[in-house]
Order: C-alpha cells, then structure tokens, then sequence
C-alpha cells in the first residue's frame, strides 16, 4: 500500500506540473488480482466501472462472467498505458481504434450485455480522459464513437 501512494503521489506531482502524463511498465501497480495504471483518476475510475459490472452480475443473471469483466479492465488499463506512451495524435488515435475494437470484440461475446447504457458512458469517458491529458482532443470530443459498436 506504501508503495501505491508513491506511485500515485509521483504521478501526481508530473500531472500539476503540466507535463504530459508517463506510465512505464515499472510504475503500473496491482490490487488484488487487477492491474492498475498508476494513474489514480483512472484507475478510480476502472475499479467503479469493475464494482458496478460485479453487483449486477451478482443480482441479475447476464451473459458475461467475472472473466469477463476482468478482461474489460485489462483493456482499459492497456490502452491508458500505451496512449500515454504515444508520441502523436495519430499514434493516439490508432491506440484509441485498438481498444475500442477489443472491447466491441469482448462485449460481442457476451451477447451485447457487458456494455449497456451506464458502462458505455464510464468507459467511453476513461478512454477520452486518458487521450484528453495527453492534449489529443478535449473531453466533450467523443473519440470512441467512429469505432464502438456499444
């Protein structure tokens, strides 16, 4: 736990200081089972987006396991550590089609139930955060819609 709140306290101090965020394979953390990003927003973020999909997978019976929310996390960590990796705005962009299709991908096998309405709106939000401080677009573009299928 120690060692989370230097990570997340490092990367803190670079997002005030107006630099553009930098995730390296070294600075990514895990709770529990789950990989995270090391950055704090978003990966407060995932752990509400994984939250919410457990308690309805927990009351209701739908088409997708606790693999597969495991799986959209995965994504969603992935993709915000390679966007912060990125050079460009088109390199950005290709990162942000990538995920994207994963997720189409992932939400197709589970027979369109993994993504509804309010997991679309929270993944859709961590994905134009994530390109949105590395200063590719602003936060109302929605730079998922060319591609998502949810």
């Amino acid at each position: 736990m120690k060692s989370l709140f230097i990570v997340l306290f490092a990367m803190m101090m670079l997002n005030s200081c107006g630099q553009k965020p930098t995730i390296s394979t070294a600075t990514q953390v895990h709770i529990g089972k789950m990989k995270l990003t090391g950055d704090k927003e978003i990966d407060n973020q995932i752990i509400n987006l994984t939250k919410s999909m457990e308690n309805y997978m927990n009351e209701a019976n739908p088409s997708y396991t606790q693999s597969d929310i495991d799986s959209c996390a995965s994504i969603l960590v992935d993709y915000t550590v390679n966007i912060y990796k990125t050079q460009s705005k088109q390199e950005g962009m290709e990162t942000v089609k990538s995920a994207i299709l994963k997720l189409n991908a992932l939400n197709d096998k589970c027979q369109e139930s993994l993504i509804e309405t309010g997991e679309r709106e929270q993944i859709a939000e961590i994905i134009i955060l994530a390109s949105h401080k590395m200063k590719y677009n602003s936060m109302d573009d929605d730079i998922t819609e060319e591609w998502r299928e949810w």
